[in-house]
């Protein structure tokens, strides 16, 4: 059986996508359902995004039966549509109005659907840094478990499944264009992103869901693959709890949309891929009390800033975010990026109101978007609220926004030197509409207050970290729970640290090492029935 999606082609008028001929009886919808379900599995995954989705695919082509539950709904690729609100509204936490709480609000952005944040993210394919890795040996002691010559073949293996390759020039746009030139002429090593890309149209549509099926997220790949090898999915069942009796995980308990118990019981192990917040409030409620559970936690906190050009941008087209820069990510603790955002969005970050930010609004097309994210040293913590759902506390340091001023200014720079007219920092403190590059000296002296700051947190880490020691760690090197026989955790709550890139292809990397080792021990007789 091909372990490629289907290319798609003509079907009564309208394209025909993998997502379309699922296996009869492998999706169990909760938004429908009617009645109460008891299922069994060799294994059940918690969570179909990054993580969860492959896991559930190594298990499966292993051989192994895997049960998929997932809080959100299934988007299929035809119902994308370019409506922020509609989208959000169906797939994002909390509408996308999820916050961080600490000395400044911050928006987190979680995708809660099939596929989970890999639905709406721009599919940036970045490995583990090896200084990463390196520095979780030195400071975690996980130098015999966790190396880059094990994740290596994983990620392999992901790139020649999901076609990861660099943004072709016909589908670059000027916003990545004229970012990858201007970086170049101040000698800054820049870069086309590498992405998980089959055939990119260009439609600038990530952040809404792919039309095309083109992004190959896990709602078109390992989700409809895990289903065509056997497995089933869940679809809006919110897990409540993991049933652990006897100190081994039974089962996974989960409420339907429609208000029923789904009860999906797990031969050998249950593993949780849930997102770094989700994972450990789904922990406590199972009965894991670790003293390190919710800690730890960790972000890179994200700014833009919006420049207004004369000549034409077309943020409309071209992959929506399509070049990068680590430059500065060892030295200054940054990433610079580029972000086609959509009227919808862009327009929080134009500056004036009335008639002003309409004559913004309707030079639109001469608009670009340029971006930063921080590897902050900050940590947070995960709880639960009161009343259920999840209570996040995280507050940057001052170098944390120290970096994030340099990123801005440098930014600013560079648009000014690019050829805008006018720039928009979004700080607090300085001038929202900067005219010329003397200016930026404003931004060089801007508040050191993260409430001065437009920070947006979309990478997240930690909160049930790996380590050996069950005091101050939650899953052991092998990813299993402390204490907790048959009982994992694969997505990015276990990361010791941030990264400094954008995460999903670790985390990739992370949980087909974590299931490829699952299955072997099952299919070795090491983990009994």
């Amino acid at each position: 059986m091909s372990t490629r999606p289907n290319d798609g082609h003509e079907h009564a008028g309208k394209p025909h996508h993998v997502d379309d001929a699922l296996p009869e009886g492998a999706v169990v919808d909760g938004e429908t359902l009617t009645r109460a379900i008891d299922d069994i599995f060799d294994v059940v995954v918690v969570g179909s995004g990054a993580a969860g989705g492959t896991a559930a695919y190594t298990l499966a082509s292993a051989g192994l039966s895997v049960g998929i539950v997932e809080e959100g709904p299934w988007m299929r690729t035809r119902d994308m549509q370019e409506d922020v609100h509609d989208v959000f509204s169906r797939v994002m936490r909390m509408s996308g109005l999820q916050m961080l709480r600490g000395k400044a609000f911050m928006p987190v952005l979680q995708g809660r659907c099939v596929g989970g944040s890999t639905l709406v993210n721009s599919a940036i394919a970045w490995r583990i840094p090896e200084d990463v890795v390196d520095e979780w040996h030195a400071r975690f002691g996980l130098g015999t478990h966790i190396t880059m010559r094990a994740l290596e073949p994983q990620f392999d293996a992901l790139e020649r499944d999901l076609s990861v390759s660099e943004v072709s020039d016909e589908v670059l746009g000027e916003n990545n264009r004229l970012f990858v030139e201007q970086a170049k002429r101040r000698g800054i090593v820049t870069q086309p992103m590498r992405r998980y890309d089959r055939g990119c149209k260009g439609s600038g549509q990530c952040l809404t869901g792919c039309p095309h099926a083109a992004k190959q997220g896990m709602s078109v790949t390992y989700v409809p693959w895990t289903l065509a090898r056997g497995g089933r999915i869940f679809t809006s069942c919110r897990v409540e709890r993991v049933d652990v009796r006897g100190g081994r995980a039974r089962s996974v308990l989960a409420r339907s949309a429609t208000g029923h118990h789904v009860t999906v019981h797990a031969r050998y192990a249950v593993v949780v891929a849930a997102s770094t917040v989700q994972t450990p409030n789904i922990l406590r409620r199972s009965g894991v009390r670790s003293r390190a559970l919710g800690r730890h936690f960790q972000v890179h906190p994200a700014l833009s800033l919006g420049g207004l050009f004369d000549r034409p941008i077309e943020m409309t087209f071209g992959a929506t975010q399509g070049a990068e820069s680590i430059h500065f990510r060892s030295t200054d603790r940054f990433k610079l990026e580029t972000i086609s955002l959509p009227p919808h969005l862009a327009g929080a970050r134009l500056p004036g109101v009335g008639y002003e930010l309409g004559s913004r609004l309707a030079q639109f097309g001469h608009v670009a978007v340029w971006a930063a994210q921080v590897r902050s040293r900050a940590e947070g913590t995960v709880g639960e609220a009161w009343g259920g759902g999840d209570r996040i506390r995280y507050s940057v340091e001052e170098d944390d926004l120290r970096a994030a001023r340099k990123a801005t200014a440098l930014i600013a720079r560079m648009m000014f030197e690019a050829g805008a007219r006018e720039v928009w920092p979004s700080i607090f403190g300085v001038p929202s509409i900067l005219r010329s590059i003397d200016e930026v000296a404003l931004v060089d002296e801007a508040p050191l207050d993260p409430r001065a700051y437009n920070f947006i947190a979309t990478h997240l880490f930690g909160a049930a970290r790996m380590g050996h020691d069950a005091s101050s760690s939650v899953v052991d090197p092998d990813f299993r729970v402390h204490d907790t026989e048959g009982l994992f955790v694969v997505d990015s709550s276990v990361f010791p640290t941030n990264l400094g890139v954008n995460p999903q292809h670790s985390i990739m990397g992370m949980s087909k090492l974590a299931a490829s080792r699952l299955a072997a021990r099952i299919r070795g007789g090491r983990i009994a029935a």
